[in-house]
């Protein structure tokens, strides 16, 4: 009797509806998207050499590390003010939003000067590779329009229009796969750069023209009345929200570096970054569960109970948990698609890394809604930096085993970077301790752990299966006693 109860109080219940609705758009946007872009990369990888993939990983290293200063967190600003503001105050949202657009495309437009006048010069002395010079400065156009873009998106987000997100994001999915693969096919790196600059061009006009349809609806409009005033509002919480970004991203692309500058350094990045396509499904619908959660969470009049609080922060990490089992158990997909150019061994073991470190990411998304919500940006910079400092000291005495001592850096460095910053921000009163406070959540690491291991080490299959099988049932059974267990205690509260 309770559970047909429970399904009608969930399903009549206005926050699962916007989380359910909210989440299936921007999902089925995204697997769309980042599916048919992992299959241009997988598709890519095939056509290039393995030291030409790595050569294009290296480009899309530097447009991730350059798209920090190009957007300094500005995408992410827009969805804060707009959901805060959108109701009460749609003169002010407005003003922001036409601050947002403008100050962006200023940034990006000096960071493609940046590339185009420095190219050479990061192509030769730093990458020793003179054929990226070109490639580089395709790069900065990239830059220019996904920056754009990525404003247009924290727009459409903060308005909850998460329809029109996910036909952005199919656009740019098909798109992407087509100009990516014609390009690499034709014209090597130089073709794949400049196929990803032409697709972001078409996908960065029609989002304006869909953004401009969204305010118009809701009675808002892209203002530049009191542009100082907004932009001063705008800085004031970019800058620190920035920072963490700011961070990451030079380290990533510092690593990326060491990396390519090792013997056969570009295969190994190019195995890392071929294995890391897997991955994508995973932080797809991660992505997209962050994104639909964070405007709701951002409304002040929302009442959060403790089922809210529990998905929060262990709903994204489970439902990632799910999906991604097929890699888990099964790695060997992964090699086979890749082909035999990629070494089977390595293939396997790096995957189960992503897949950990994936699961880290997806719980450190809830802690991030925290800081977003309660303006303590300034306590993600720490979390980042810790991160930053761990897998760069790691890497450096890993560094000779290449593409697995990269994924191995990267696991550790989120690991570290969560496990340090969770008590911090307890005592800071930033989140409430019971929310981490559990023994089940140690026995399911514990498990979790056990599964991977018995798939890399474990060569009988039928033997392997048969344990997987064992471990899962006694997963889901504590998984079960980890969500009781949280639930009985918030309410005691």
């Amino acid at each position: 009797m309770k559970i047909p109860s429970t399904i009608s109080t969930l399903r009549q219940s206005p926050f699962v509806k916007k989380v359910v609705q909210g989440t299936f758009w921007l999902t089925f946007g995204s697997v769309m998207a980042k599916g048919l872009t992992a299959l241009a990369y997988l598709v890519l990888a095939r056509i290039l050499t393995v030291s030409a993939y790595g050569e294009y990983g290296m480009v899309k290293s530097t447009i991730d590390n350059f798209l920090i200063f190009a957007s300094m967190g500005v995408g992410l600003t827009a969805t804060k003010y707009i959901s805060e503001l959108k109701e009460e105050n749609k003169q002010k949202a407005s003003s922001i939003l036409g601050a947002s657009l403008v100050a962006v495309f200023l940034l990006s437009f000096v960071v493609f000067l940046v590339l185009l006048f420095f190219s050479d010069t990061i192509a030769t002395s730093i990458l020793e590779n003179a054929s990226l010079t070109m490639p580089l400065i395709l790069a900065g156009g990239v830059l220019l329009f996904i920056s754009v873009n990525g404003v247009v998106n924290g727009a459409l987000l903060g308005l909850q229009h998460y329809r029109k997100i996910s036909i952005i994001n199919i656009l740019q999915g098909f798109l992407l796969f087509g100009l990516l693969c014609v390009g690499g096919y034709f014209y090597g790196v130089v073709g794949a750069v400049g196929g990803n600059l032409l697709a972001m061009a078409i996908v960065c006009v029609s989002s304006l023209f869909m953004l401009k349809s969204s305010v118009h609806k809701v009675n808002m409009s892209i203002s530049l009345r009191k542009f100082k005033e907004s932009l001063k509002a705008i800085y004031k919480f970019a800058i620190p929200a920035s920072l963490g970004m700011l961070i990451v991203a030079p380290t990533i692309w510092i690593l990326n570096t060491l990396l390519v500058n090792t013997p056969n350094g570009y295969t190994e990045l190019g195995i890392y970054s071929a294995v890391l396509v897997f991955s994508l499904a995973i932080r797809t619908v991660n992505s997209s569960l962050s994104d639909a959660l964070l405007p709701m969470f951002l409304d002040k009049n929302m009442e959060v109970t403790p089922k809210k609080e529990f998905f929060n922060y262990h709903g994204a990490w489970i439902i990632c948990l799910g999906i991604s089992l097929p890699f888990i158990l099964f790695p060997e997909v992964a090699s086979y698609i890749l082909g035999q150019e990629y070494p089977k061994e390595d293939v396997i073991l790096i995957l189960e890394l992503s897949v950990l470190m994936t699961l880290f990411l997806s719980v450190k998304q809830g802690l991030a809604r925290d800081l977003i919500k309660k303006n303590k940006m300034w306590l993600s910079v720490l979390s980042t930096g810790i991160f930053a400092v761990t897998t760069f000291i790691l890497f450096l005495f890993l560094k000779d085993e290449g593409a697995i001592g990269f994924a191995i850096a990267f696991l550790v460095g989120h690991a570290l970077s969560m496990v340090l910053a969770v008590p911090l921000f307890i005592y800071l009163e930033v989140m409430r301790a019971h929310n981490f406070k559990s023994v089940w959540l140690l026995i399911l690491m514990g498990l979790l752990s056990a599964l991977m291991i018995n798939t890399i080490y474990n060569t009988d299959i039928l033997v392997r299966v048969l344990v997987s099988f064992f471990l899962l049932g006694l997963l889901l059974w504590s998984l079960l006693k980890f969500y009781k267990s949280m639930i009985r205690y918030s309410s005691n509260l």
